[in-house]
């Protein structure tokens, strides 16, 4: 962890909280009125901010919709989504002294099994590391997260205060703040040499990413061969080359869009 503090402005916490309503405007739920009532009158300012963006505009019948930039900024969350589930979500819980991959079990747990390994006091979350080595602003990755554990529930009551409130984004401040750092995975060999926290990275994230392929690979195979698994590592249809990925310094242009 690096000694300056990670902080998300304004405009980045608004980004991320436009996501979730575009999502929301997109499939009808709620249609919003430019006259708010009730809870819904907490999301103005967010709209108002995505009037100036361009994601939304004003209908004839004096409803928000979504723009065809706002449609794009969406798809680009979907894409980003997909991606993480797919090329790095898998490096939540990686045992730095063996070099074993939590992951590596995934096909041979049930859902309660998996939980209790996943919270094996030997694994590390290196999600955050890698980000930072491969420049992705590291809130993404705990945003994304948050998405898949569906922290962003627009059904629950007050969820709109909720969307704009300080509170659910402090809380990625703090998650990035506090996770492990490039520079504490450093080592001195046996030999004496230093092993830095990039080489130690690096290594991880080529090691993952070949694990990963094997991983979807397995999976394709039991779908074809309409095998029940005890625990699916992904529920999406994928068509992703993975070569890319084998290059630890790869990094998808969708995470520098929006």
């Amino acid at each position: 962890m690096g000694s300056a503090m990670f902080t998300l402005n304004d405009e980045q916490r608004k980004e991320y909280a436009s996501g979730v309503l575009l999502d929301q405007l997109i499939s009808n739920e709620p249609r919003l009125s430019v006259v708010l009532e009730r809870d819904d009158r907490d999301l103005e300012p967010l709209l108002v901010y995505m009037m100036s963006k361009g994601y939304v505009e004003v209908d004839s019948k004096n409803f928000y919709q979504v723009t065809v930039k706002g449609a794009e900024k969406d798809a680009n969350l979907k894409k980003r989504y997909q991606e993480y589930l797919s090329h790095f979500d898998l490096y939540c819980a990686v045992d730095t002294q063996s070099g074993e991959f939590a992951f590596e079990k995934i096909f041979e747990l049930d859902d309660d099994e998996w939980e209790d390994y996943l919270a094996e006091e030997r694994f590390l979350d290196l999600r955050i590391a890698v980000a930072w080595f491969k420049g992705i602003n590291p809130a993404d990755f705990v945003f994304l997260s948050f998405l898949k554990e569906g922290r962003f529930d627009t059904t629950r009551s007050g969820w709109q205060f909720d969307l704009l409130s300080g509170l659910i984004w402090r809380e990625i401040e703090d998650i990035v703040n506090k996770a492990l750092g490039i520079e504490e995975l450093g080592y001195r060999g046996d030999d004496g040499q230093m092993v830095t926290g990039e080489m130690v990275i690096e290594d991880i994230i080529a090691q993952g990413a070949k694990l990963n392929a094997e991983l979807h690979q397995r999976e394709d195979q039991y779908h074809d061969d309409d095998h029940e698994m005890p625990n699916d590592y992904s529920d999406q249809t994928r068509h992703v080359i993975y070569e890319s990925y084998y290059d630890p310094f790869y990094i998808s242009p969708i995470w520098f869009i929006f």
